[in-house]
């Protein structure tokens, strides 16, 4: 099943993976959640899936503390 992930913000392609069921179900994803579908996890017509989340060059332009980042940007991506 493929993955894309994109930002909810900008609407750019973060990334994209093909997971297996098992693997969905060792990372803890389940697509029939009804709470993270409804928030994060949309289908696709072609059987796969997005998830929303925010790309590292929106998060760097939102006005928040360095403290109250979820994540910090890995040196030498972008």
């Amino acid at each position: 099943m493929k993955f894309t992930y994109l930002c909810e913000r900008c609407g750019a392609i973060i990334g994209s993976m093909n997971i297996s069921d098992s693997e969905m179900a060792t990372m803890g994803i389940d697509p029939l959640t009804v709470d993270m579908s409804q928030d994060i996890i949309k289908s696709t017509e072609s059987g796969g899936y997005f998830i929303y989340s925010l790309c590292y060059d929106c998060v760097d332009t939102m006005s928040l503390n360095e403290s109250e980042r979820p994540y910090r940007r890995p040196q030498g991506l972008h």
